[in-house]
């Protein structure tokens, strides 16, 4: 979706994958460079409260505004246990270390198809893909 807000654009991409117990999902936006996280929400069906629900709480979903997604191709959020300071890291969730690995995978198969559209839109870098899957037609946006 592309979302027009006091005279910037954002890209809402959504996200959907697998957690310990059942799917999770979500909503990612970028901001207007398409290269950088705007913010981030997540949801579930069946996680354990107290561990991998933890996805939906400011906690978690507040890490990801100002993380870096795409520079020459997708360089991917990871989700790691302690020390989370780079630019494309988040802190997981203590007990939640699946879910948390599924949202990391959830990210790259969901957003990685989506770099070729950011890049016709004059955003992402005209570097070459690096995956075969980038080549999807995203005729929803």
């Amino acid at each position: 979706y592309i979302a027009e807000n006091e005279g910037k654009t954002y890209y809402i991409i959504p996200v959907r994958g697998k957690g310990l117990w059942g799917p999770i999902w979500g909503y990612i936006s970028l901001n207007e460079d398409g290269t950088s996280v705007f913010g981030a929400t997540f949801g579930h069906k069946s996680e354990t409260p107290g561990l991998g629900a933890e996805i939906t709480t400011e906690f978690f979903t507040g890490q990801f505004p100002g993380k870096v997604v795409y520079s020459d191709s997708y360089t991917g959020i990871e989700v790691r246990k302690g020390d989370a300071s780079g630019n494309q890291q988040v802190d997981g969730i203590s007990g939640g270390t699946i879910t948390s690995v599924g949202v990391q995978y959830m990210l790259e198969n969901c957003l990685k198809p989506y770099q070729a559209y950011l890049k016709s839109r004059g955003t992402v870098s005209a570097a070459a893909p690096s995956d075969a899957d980038t080549t999807a037609t995203i005729a929803t946006l």
